[in-house]
């Protein structure tokens, strides 16, 4: 491996520590730094595939082997059993278990399918129910093991803002509303169908899928045992996944939806993997299908990613976002900033800005 290689794998797990964990995962944020400063592991990583290199997969990778029954102290810091450095113990595990690691990221990519993001989707989906005729039928691209298909299912706790969802729901995510008018509702609009897009689903009927889907959960964060809960939800009714390139399989899934439905397709934090074309050619895609029904585009992502929303490009926070087109009208609208996660939300009030002209590359009119 190069030197340039290793540096630059180096620079990427400091900015994971620092933007993604700091504040919120101190496990991961002090694993992050003790392996940028370790340039043999960096090495070891880099012989991995190029998809494998991201961070979050090699953490996904050791805990789904300690999850495995492999035995090490950097368990008992990850179960809370322990308050001893993770840096070291991590670099230790690494080390002692190379094979079965790079085994794992061979085969295994980032699949972080929380169940927390439905406190996001579901009051977007009343926005839509109070703007578009019913009935509904929602589309997840990108849904990993399709667990965010059953948002009605979970109860969504909002606080003094009021609760959505069956309340006897096994799946509770609590969601802080920090602002806005939030359309917070005490059921979710019903869905005649849903259907789950991904390149590489997870099928959770096998052990060691769902062994994955929980391995890819940060340790300290307080998702585990709700992401558990929505599995074995999820287990006890399948959720229907078509495997495929999101861009190749959409427009026969919007084909396959009830002809009087609003098509309300979603992509939290999934758009941003895709390439400069593949979103291009996507919202092509929806425009297509808007043809014959109304279609809503739901996007949940960092900022700028989603450049044809207004002001996507100057916000600091994730954003939650909506795209609707109607035969040849198209308007666009900052829903919320967000969590990535679901642990809280900011509700905007603008009226939805029209959209004039054709998305570039990179999703914005031109």
């Amino acid at each position: 491996m190069s030197d340039q290689q290793i540096d630059g794998l180096a620079a990427l797990w400091r900015w994971f520590a620092a933007d993604q964990f700091h504040g919120y995962s101190p496990i991961y944020e002090r694993i992050a730094l003790t392996v940028a400063d370790d340039r043999e592991l960096l090495a070891m990583i880099c012989e991995a595939p190029p998809e494998a290199h991201l961070p979050l997969a090699t953490c996904g990778a050791v805990r789904y082997l300690l999850l495995d029954g492999v035995d090490h102290p950097l368990a008992e810091v990850y179960d809370g059993r322990s308050d001893a450095d993770p840096g070291p113990l991590f670099v230790d595990f690494c080390r002692g278990h190379r094979n079965e690691l790079l085994d794992v990221l061979q085969v295994r990519r980032v699949q972080t399918n929380d169940c927390g993001r439905s406190a996001l989707i579901g009051p977007a989906l009343t926005w839509v129910s109070r703007r578009l005729p019913a009935p509904y039928a929602l589309v997840d691209v990108g849904t990993s093991a399709g667990i965010n298909l059953l948002c009605d299912r979970f109860r969504l706790d909002y606080g003094e803002a009021g609760a959505t969802g069956p309340a006897d729901s096994p799946v509770v995510v609590e969601c802080e509303v920090r602002g806005g008018p939030a359309p917070i509702a005490g059921r979710l609009p019903e869905l005649v169908d849903r259907v789950g897009i991904d390149l590489s689903p997870i099928d959770l009927a096998d052990p060691a899928d769902a062994r994955w889907l929980i391995a890819c959960v940060w340790p300290d964060t307080g998702r585990a045992a709700r992401v558990a809960a929505s599995i074995r939800l999820a287990q006890e009714d399948l959720p229907r996944i078509v495997a495929g390139r999101a861009n190749d399989v959409l427009p026969g899934v919007l084909r396959t939806l009830p002809d009087d439905t609003t098509a309300i397709v979603m992509t939290t934090w999934a758009f941003g993997y895709f390439s400069l074309d593949e979103r291009t050619e996507f919202v092509d895609l929806l425009r297509a299908a808007a043809r014959r029904r109304p279609v809503v585009w739901l996007s949940a992502d960092n900022p700028g990613v989603v450049a044809g929303l207004p002001g996507a490009v100057a916000a600091t926070d994730d954003l939650l976002g909506a795209i609707v087109f109607d035969r040849g009208t198209e308007t666009a609208d900052v829903l919320a900033e967000v969590h990535h996660h679901g642990n809280w939300l900011r509700w905007f009030d603008d009226a939805p800005t029209p959209i004039s002209g054709h998305f570039g590359a990179a999703g914005a009119p031109n």
